[in-house]
């Protein structure tokens, strides 16, 4: 539902905020005890950002995208 989420309703959302944001994926990194869970933001020019998102809801995860930018 998150990766849903990400590419389809916040990548939107941050595209019309910064207009060089070309990507957003939702990943999962398999970790023991617990998964890693994070968007990685791509802007056109060829910078990145990971912003972990770890256990957060979904209104959790758009705020600590939103905070990244």
């Amino acid at each position: 539902m998150k990766k849903e989420f990400v590419e389809e309703k916040l990548l939107p959302l941050l595209q019309a905020i910064d207009d060089d944001i070309c990507e957003a994926t939702y990943h999962i990194v398999d970790r023991h005890p617990y998964d890693l869970e994070y968007v990685l933001i791509e802007w056109c020019s060829g910078s990145t950002k990971r912003v972990y998102v770890t256990g957060d809801s979904l209104l959790a995860l758009a705020r600590d995208v939103l905070k990244a930018l």
